[in-house]
C-alpha cells in the first residue's frame, strides 16, 4: 500500500513536470514559461518527498526532518512560482533583477520567503500513526497556500482586462488548473479547520484527492499547451523609437514579394514598420518611448490605447543571414528570429523541415494582433525542397496572412528562379521592385 501511494504521488508529480517542460519547450524565452517550469518541478519534488517522511522511524529523526523540510519548501515554492507566473502572464511585464524593478523584487522576495518559512518546518513524533507536521507548521502551510491562490487569482483577473482574446483564453485555462491544484488539498483543509492534529496523515481519501487533483491539473495544462490553447508568451513589439508614422504603407491581409538581390529594402521596410507609428494612426500626440516600462508610465499612450489594432506591429523574421548581424545592422532587439540553417540550435530551423517552419509561421500570425512577418531565404528553401513543395507552403502562409490580418513580406532574388517559377510566386501577391525607375511601381507606396 505504501509503495502504491508513493508511485501514484510521483506519477502525478511527473505529469505536472511534463506539462511544465512542454510549456517551456514551446516558449523557451518566455519568463512565464520559465516560472511555470519551476513551479511544476517544485510540485514533482514535493510529491516525491511528501509521501516518504511519514514512513521514517523516530530513530532516523534527522532524515525525516530533512525530507519534511524539503517537502514543505518545495510545496511553498510551487505555490510561489504559480503566483509569480501571473506577474508576466497573460500580460508580459518587464522584469529586472539588477537594478531590480518592482516585479523583480516581488519574485525574489517570494522565493526567499518560501525558503525561510519552509526551512522552519518541524515534525511531531507523538502521533502514533507516524511523524506528521506540527500544528504550527501546518497552519503556516495552509495560510501561505490560501494567500498564494488569492494573489494569483486576483492578478490573473486584473490582467485579463488588458489581454487580447488569446491571453484571456490562456489565462482562464491557467486559472482553472490552478484551482484544481488548490482543490486537491481540500480534504486536508477540512481536517485542519476541524482541529485534527493528524491532518497530514496519509489516509486513502487524502491521497486520492491529492493524486487526482495533481494529475487532472497536469493533464489539463499539458493538453492545452500542446493544442496551442494555452500560450505562455505573446508576440511583443519593438521599442517605439520614433514618433513619426511608418514611411511605407503596408496594408493588412496583404503579401508583398520584394524582388532584390539582397534583402536590404525588405529589411528597411520591416524595421520601419516595427519602430514607428502605424501609417494610418489618427492620434498625432504620440511620442517616442525609449526605456520606460509601459506599466509604470502614467502618461497617455495612443499606441497602448489603440482601438483599431490593439497593439503596435509585432514582428517575426525568418532569415538566411546570421541573426546577430541582422540585429546589429537594423537595431532589432525583441523581435524573434529564425535562422535557416542545418546547424543545431534553439532558434535555428532546418530548411528541410518545411512543415515545421510552416507551423511556426502560421501559429505566429494567428496569435499576433498586428503581425508582420519577413521571410528571407526562399532560394535556400528551394535547394532543400522541390519548388512545388515550397510554393505550396507559401500559399499556406499567404492564406494565413489574409485570414489573420497580418502582413507578409518575402524577399527573393529573381535571378534564382526561371520565368515560370517567378510568375507563380508573383501570382496573388503584391510585387515590390525597389530598383524601378518609376516611383509608382514601387509597392508599397510611400506615405
Amino acid at each position: 500500500m505504501v509503495d502504491l501511494v508513493w508511485v501514484a504521488s510521483v506519477t502525478a508529480g511527473a505529469i505536472c513536470f511534463g506539462a511544465g517542460l512542454l510549456g517551456w519547450m514551446k516558449s523557451p524565452r518566455s519568463p512565464a514559461a520559465g516560472l511555470f517550469l519551476l513551479a511544476m518541478s517544485a510540485i514533482f519534488v514535493a510529491t516525491a518527498t511528501g509521501s516518504l517522511y511519514p514512513l521514517v522511524d523516530a530513530s532516523y529523526a534527522d532524515a525525516a526532518e530533512t525530507m519534511a523540510k524539503t517537502f514543505v519548501v518545495a510545496a511553498l515554492l510551487a505555490m510561489t512560482f504559480l503566483w509569480e507566473v501571473t506577474i508576466v502572464f497573460p500580460i508580459n511585464r518587464r522584469i529586472a533583477f539588477w537594478p531590480p524593478n518592482r516585479y523583480g523584487f516581488m519574485i525574489v522576495a517570494g522565493i526567499v520567503l518560501a525558503c525561510v518559512l519552509g526551512g522552519q518546518a518541524e515534525l511531531d513524533y507523538d502521533n502514533p500513526l507516524g511523524p506528521t507536521l506540527t500544528p504550527a507548521t501546518a497552519k503556516i502551510f495552509m495560510v501561505y497556500a490560501i494567500a498564494m491562490i488569492a494573489l494569483a487569482s486576483v492578478s490573473v483577473l486584473l490582467s485579463r482586462l488588458k489581454a487580447n482574446d488569446e491571453g484571456r483564453r490562456s489565462s482562464m485555462i491557467f486559472l482553472i488548473g490552478l484551482w484544481v491544484l488548490f482543490a486537491s488539498g481540500f480534504v486536508y483543509a477540512i481536517d485542519f479547520t476541524t482541529g485534527h492534529e493528524d491532518a497530514m496523515e496519509f489516509s486513502v481519501l487524502t491521497n486520492a484527492s491529492l493524486v487526482a487533483g495533481l494529475s487532472i491539473s497536469g493533464l489539463l495544462f499539458a493538453v492545452a499547451i500542446a493544442r496551442g490553447q494555452m500560450v505562455m508568451v505573446s508576440p511583443s513589439p519593438e521599442k517605439f523609437i520614433s514618433s513619426s508614422k511608418a514611411q511605407y504603407k503596408l496594408l493588412h491581409r496583404r503579401v508583398y514579394l520584394v524582388l532584390e538581390e539582397k534583402p536590404d529594402f525588405s529589411m528597411k521596410m520591416f524595421s520601419d514598420i516595427l519602430k514607428s507609428r502605424c501609417f494610418d494612426c489618427l492620434d498625432d500626440e504620440s511620442f517616442p518611448c525609449e526605456s520606460l516600462d509601459c506599466s509604470s508610465c502614467s502618461l497617455p499612450c495612443p499606441c497602448r490605447t489603440c482601438k483599431k489594432y490593439t497593439t503596435r506591429a509585432q514582428g517575426l523574421i525568418v532569415t538566411r543571414q546570421y541573426p546577430k548581424d541582422v540585429r546589429t545592422r537594423y537595431y532589432i532587439q525583441t523581435t524573434p528570429m529564425l535562422w535557416l540553417s542545418t546547424v543545431a540550435g534553439k532558434d535555428n530551423m532546418d530548411p528541410a523541415k518545411l512543415s515545421l517552419l510552416t507551423d511556426f509561421l502560421v501559429s505566429f500570425m494567428e496569435r499576433s494582433q498586428n503581425g508582420v512577418v519577413l521571410v528571407d531565404g526562399l532560394e535556400y528553401l528551394v535547394t532543400s525542397n522541390d519548388f512545388l513543395r515550397v510554393l505550396k507552403s507559401i500559399d499556406r502562409w499567404t492564406e494565413t496572412a489574409m485570414a489573420s490580418r497580418s502582413r507578409l513580406i518575402m524577399s527573393i532574388d529573381p535571378k534564382a528562379f526561371d520565368p515560370k517559377e517567378l510568375a507563380l510566386l508573383e501570382r496573388n501577391r503584391e510585387v515590390v521592385r525597389p530598383d524601378a525607375k518609376e516611383t509608382w511601381q514601387i509597392i508599397p507606396e510611400r506615405i
